[in-house]
């Protein structure tokens, strides 16, 4: 030893006593509460990197109630009968985590079941065990009570100095750093508010957020019951949802939208808690599940309006119909048609506050007839009925409304319904009605056209008659004579000749009359602005689709998200800035939820990433929009979606084709069998994004607050009944 070396050594002996010696920090009391002499089951055989094999004696098992598959372990060199001599600065000072994954052969194992063949031999022929007094010695039975037990690390408990110097924290690292071939280390299983703290580590980041109970832990299917030590409490992050994907992947019955409705109810909460935050979400109920109480639920998760007066108006459910037990449900219908535009030209502003539901409208049509590929629905798809970008003059102002004309007389006609008049005055010159004069089948039309108004049926056929003269040679004719006349611009336009080629086959018409049960007469406003608006203010809005046309329904999902898109879009791209910060405000929070997320999002073999499903999915956290998506086949969705999904709730599935998709993620692996094998509801495996490891959890059942007494004013109605504003 070197003289600065001996000069040296009296010195860090010296700390190392006074370390000791002192008053354990609070760190270190927190290190070596997580070990108990009760608990110990076992020693470390051997350790790497990514395992550890333990031995493990039956009667160990039996103190501690078992030793089921998953089932969390820990590993120590400290002794919990003299904690307080622990040197913190000492690297052994602590705890390896482990999961237990399965059994591992032992090196007697040969010899221990030859000899266990040979006695269950011999009580063969027996009424008693192999195990009982009289057919076993106690040296060979208790020599067969040892196991092998092979688990993975999950990570390292130590303590490590704080930011200031002063003090001492205990930290997790998700790995180990080291190991040595030839150190023996206890097993002990953590139980109650240990292994509450153990499971419900979070990611230093995450700490001190807004936590919510989902359920207890549940190592397996085998234990029915919630009162055990290892029934502890397990808790989600609310704040791991926002901006991120979350899958929830199972069979029908398994828990998928219980636990979708505790995912939504924690992040309602929000606004409840210390550091209140509205997040919006805006839920698709294609079941009724979400939007309509339930045997399964007894209330549905609208009751959340119930929760207090704060939450009144907070909750929206929109539907086709009325129903008996929403007073408050909005109706997802429109005015088709739209208002009355003015006889002379305007601003683009003024008619697209008339006719925004007309536009509206359009697009649902157009959306319909996407599949279509003939030229003739292509043609119509491509007509733009929108009002021109500045300034319209009184030419141009006149072919807008004949275009405007023709589309709402095919509206008429293929069954939309409607009131009053059509307005025809000065759409239709004396030079056209000349032309229209000399063909036969409109001849019974020009008095109407010269007088202005004709019935919305008549204007109807009118519209079918007219799109027959544009196919003739005769029209071609006058309106290139019309065209040389009128500096090369012809009467006609090629919007609206693509308007009337509606009335070419039937295939349009009958697509087209689905549409018919988003129209209402009497609504004045588009529902999916107003959603939009509602869920970008943070409201809770539920939009049941039990009721209509599947395709219908699914379309106008799809408006409504592509408006929402790029509402975000626009507040991510246009910042507006803070004035008491100064900084860019960001999109608001918004979180929509997708069922039967395999009819919507991108599939595994699909590379279209332009529509909306897979834009929100893959671009929607950069505009502040996170995904709660749910299916029965994880193996159909775009393995870039599932890449990118931090949040992961996996209940039963019922093949390998589907974990083998699974087991790719996370530590998934661990749990495959599990998931094949265990169907029961509930049941699931959970890992968040600011969990260090996957616990597997009986979800708490969701329950909804009690609706207010008959007659309240509490909810999204008034005293009188009188829809509260948005």
């Amino acid at each position: 030893m070197t003289t600065t070396d001996q000069n040296s050594a009296p010195f860090l002996a010296d700390a190392s006593d006074k370390i000791k010696a002192a008053s354990p920090p609070p760190a270190l009391e927190e290190l070596t509460a997580m070990i108990g002499a009760d608990e110990y089951i076992g020693d470390l055989i051997k350790l790497d990197y990514d395992h550890a094999e333990i031995l493990v004696h039956d009667s160990h098992k039996m103190q501690v109630n078992g030793v089921p598959h998953g089932c969390l372990l820990i590993a120590s060199r400290i002794t919990p009968d003299n904690p307080e001599i622990i040197d913190p600065t000492d690297r052994r000072a602590s705890l390896l985590l482990l999961r237990v994954t399965g059994t591992v052969k032992l090196n007697s194992e040969i010899d221990l079941d030859r000899t266990r063949f040979e006695i269950v031999q011999r009580s063969n022929d027996t009424s008693q065990n192999y195990d009982d007094a009289q057919q076993t010695d106690q040296f060979t039975l208790n020599l067969l009570r040892y196991t092998g037990i092979q688990c993975r690390i999950l990570g390292t408990f130590r303590l490590t100095s704080a930011d200031d110097g002063n003090d001492w924290q205990l930290h997790f690292g998700a790995d180990i750093d080291n190991f040595y071939a030839g150190q023996g280390m206890k097993i002990y299983k953590p139980v109650g508010t240990v292994l509450q703290t153990i499971v419900n580590s979070r990611e230093e980041g995450a700490r001190g957020q807004s936590s919510s109970r989902i359920g207890r832990l549940r190592y397996s299917a085998a234990i029915k019951e919630a009162d055990t030590r290892e029934s502890v409490p397990i808790e989600i992050v609310a704040e791991d949802f926002i901006a991120q994907r979350t899958a929830l992947f199972g069979m029908t019955r398994t828990g998928k939208s219980n636990a979708t409705k505790t995912i939504a109810a924690a992040l309602f909460k929000l606004r409840l808690s210390d550091n209140p935050q509205r997040v919006g979400q805006l839920i698709f109920d294609p079941n009724g599940e979400y939007a309509n109480d339930n045997p399964q639920d007894g209330h549905s998760i609208r009751n959340l309006r119930y929760i207090n007066d704060e939450c009144s108006t907070d909750v929206h459910t929109y539907g086709l119909h009325k129903h008996p037990y929403d007073k408050g449900r909005h109706i997802t219908k429109f005015n088709f048609y739209g208002g009355s535009e003015p006889i002379q030209p305007t601003t683009k502003g003024d008619l697209d506050k008339v006719l925004w539901t007309l536009y509206q409208g359009k697009e649902i049509i157009d959306d319909a007839l996407a599949e279509e590929s003939s030229g003739y629905v292509t043609a119509f798809r491509n007509a733009q009925i929108m009002t021109p970008e500045g300034l319209i003059d009184h030419g141009e102002y006149i072919r807008f409304r004949r275009r405007v004309f023709v589309y709402r007389s095919i509206l008429a006609d293929i069954g939309f319904k409607y009131e009053g008049t059509a307005n025809v005055k000065g759409l239709f010159g004396k030079d056209v009605r000349e032309a229209m004069d000399r063909y036969d089948p409109l001849k019974p039309f020009i008095g109407l056209l010269e007088g202005g108004t004709m019935s919305w049926e008549v204007a109807g056929n009118f519209t079918k008659v007219l799109a027959d003269w544009a196919a003739t040679t005769q029209f071609q004719n006058f309106d290139a004579a019309r065209a040389s006349l009128n500096g090369g611009k012809n009467w006609s336009d090629a919007h609206l000749l693509g308007l009337l080629k509606f009335h070419t086959n039937t295939r349009a018409r009958s697509i087209a009359q689905n549409a018919r049960e988003w129209h209402d007469l009497k609504s004045d406003a588009d529902f999916a602005e107003t959603i939009v608006n509602q869920v970008r203010a943070g409201k809770l809005v539920i939009v049941d689709q039990v009721l209509g046309n599947p395709e219908m329904n699914s379309q106008a999902a799809e408006r409504i998200v592509r408006r929402l898109f790029q509402a975000q879009q626009q507040s991510f791209s246009q910042p507006k800035i803070d004035r008491i910060t100064n900084k860019f405000i960001e999109p608001p929070p918004v979180i929509v939820y997708v069922e039967e997320a395999h009819n919507l999002l991108p599939r595994a073999d699909e590379d279209d990433t332009t529509k909306i499903w897979s834009r929100l999915a893959k671009e929607g956290a950069k505009f502040n929009i996170g995904m709660v998506y749910s299916t029965q086949e994880p193996s159909s969705i775009q393995t870039n979606i599932l890449k990118n999904t931090e949040n992961w709730f996996i209940a039963h599935l019922n093949n390998t084709d589907e974990t083998n998709q699974i087991r790719k993620f996370n530590d998934f692996k661990d749990f495959e069998s599990s998931i094949v094998r265990v169907s029961e509801p509930g049941f699931l495996k959970v890992k968040t994004r600011s969990s260090y490891f996957t616990v597997p959890v009986q979800m708490d059942l969701f329950e909804a607050p009690a609706p207010a007494p008959s007659g309240s004013s509490q909810g999204p109605l008034g005293d009188n009944g009188r829809q509260l504003s948005v």
